[in-house]
């Protein structure tokens, strides 16, 4: 609940700092995104994480695991992403990869999160009754689908994020 919460809260903070920026921005980037970039901080947490992206009738449902034996770096991981979200609702500018300001717009477009934590990971379903909102839904999931087959294959076939969808 209380990610949920962070996640609609970061979302108003998205979609301003989406609409101020003109260039287009990479989908993914860990490096330069002010959220994604906590990735990077425990490369071997990193390495082990799956995330597989799933189109619904009605929205989408991204998985996220991590194997045994991770989950309290995988908690540390989730705090800083709430940091982050902190720090934006307190005013701080950050860049924010395409993704990210999606996250924002879809929020702010009324999309609905549902967030479970499982034993190994979470479960995301973002959903919506509004037929607009579902289509920017699966937009955002078949570009998330897109990005991370690419990923993979420029990783090789046994790359570390395998991305089954």
């Amino acid at each position: 609940m209380k990610k949920t919460v962070a996640m609609m809260a970061l979302a108003v903070i998205l979609l301003g700092v989406g609409s101020a920026s003109a260039a287009p921005k990479a989908w993914l980037d860990l490096e330069n995104c002010g959220m994604c970039k906590n990735l990077l901080v425990d490369m071997d947490l990193f390495e082990h994480m799956t995330w597989d992206t799933y189109l619904l009738t009605n929205g989408m449902m991204e998985v996220t695991t991590h194997p045994a034996g991770y989950e309290e770096r995988f908690k540390k991981l989730m705090a800083s992403f709430e940091n982050c979200g902190a720090k934006m609702m307190a005013g701080e500018q950050m860049p924010m990869c395409g993704m990210c300001e999606s996250y924002g717009q879809l929020m702010m477009s009324g999309a609905k999160m549902d967030q479970v934590q499982t034993k190994a990971g979470w479960v995301t379903v973002m959903s919506s009754q509004d037929p607009k909102v579902v289509e920017m839904i699966l937009a955002h999931g078949r570009r998330t689908i897109d990005e991370y087959a690419k990923n993979t294959a420029a990783q090789g076939v046994h790359g570390a994020h395998d991305h089954a969808h």
